[in-house]
């Protein structure tokens, strides 16, 4: 019986051990722990390579005005409504204000009154709200129902920019001129911070394709422009903004934001409802 025992602990049976006779298998068994580094570090799960940092948080989303923070072009697109191509009367327009070849930031949405739109024409006053990809309220743009001719000094073009809760930062205003468009950016203390001056012409319709020049505010340097034509990507004519290169404040490009959508309603928006017409036909 003795030998059976000895026979089953470690010589006929190779599984046992040598102390107990258990079947655990010796290489089963942790007998090593693993090496210590002391002074390194696990890598971390995320690439830092080219961060930038900021005075807001990382994973705050941007809502407002701050979609506007590094911005150095824009480029405003007016989406085709079937009413424009199929009757006199012009609608509401709506706008597309995304980065050239990038995101989209605002969709901007006129609302004004029927009787203006067929009496007034692009002269019409409206108001437009302009949202963000938050589906808030960044911009709300109002202009007065007012002429751009030379003829009428009283009543001038003007548009007021407000960003909700109704935080007045500024406003457009018409310059009376004979033959150059001159327009002044003011901010909310009514000091001119740019200058928008087109080219000389005593016609209106010579300005659809043309260049707006943003001077800086003693009118003695360009900064930036304000342009329209055919953008062969999008198949569509646009507006473009170009932003001075130095650093400027988001309520001075929402400013001159304003000011291109002014620019828009006065001089370019006629060439474009003739050409969808046409095209349509």
């Amino acid at each position: 019986m003795a030998n059976n025992i000895e026979r089953n602990r470690g010589v006929d049976n190779p599984a046992a051990t040598e102390d107990d006779g258990t079947t655990l298998r010796p290489d089963l068994v942790i007998s090593v722990q693993p090496p210590s580094h002391e002074g390194t570090r696990a890598e971390l799960p995320v690439s830092t390579t080219d961060w930038r940092s900021s005075s807001r948080g990382q994973f705050i989303p941007l809502h407002g005005l701050d979609f506007l923070i590094g911005a150095t072009s824009l480029l405003i697109q007016q989406t085709v409504e079937l009413n424009d191509l199929t009757s006199r009367i012009d609608s509401e327009n709506r706008y597309v204000v995304r980065v050239p070849h990038g995101e989209s930031l605002y969709v901007a949405s006129e609302v004004s009154s029927k009787a203006q739109r067929s009496l007034c024409g692009t002269g019409r006053a409206f108001v437009m709200h302009l949202h963000d990809s938050t589906r808030q309220e960044a911009l709300m743009l109002k202009r007065r129902l007012a002429a751009a001719s030379c003829l009428f000094p009283c009543r001038l073009q003007e548009m007021t920019v407000v960003t909700p809760p109704g935080d007045y930062i500024g406003r457009i205003q018409q310059q009376w001129t004979w033959v150059v468009p001159f327009y002044l950016v003011r901010n909310a203390t009514d000091d001119v911070l740019y200058v928008i001056e087109g080219p000389a012409t005593m016609r209106q319709s010579a300005l659809q394709l043309s260049e707006f020049k943003i001077l800086s505010g003693d009118s003695l340097r360009q900064v930036g422009k304000i342009s329209h034509g055919w953008d062969r990507e999008l198949v569509s004519f646009t507006t473009n903004v170009v932003y001075p290169t130095v650093t400027v404040q988001p309520k001075h490009k929402a400013l001159l934001l304003a000011a291109a959508f002014l620019l828009e309603y006065t001089y370019f928006e006629r060439m474009k409802n003739s050409c969808w017409r046409f095209n349509c036909c």
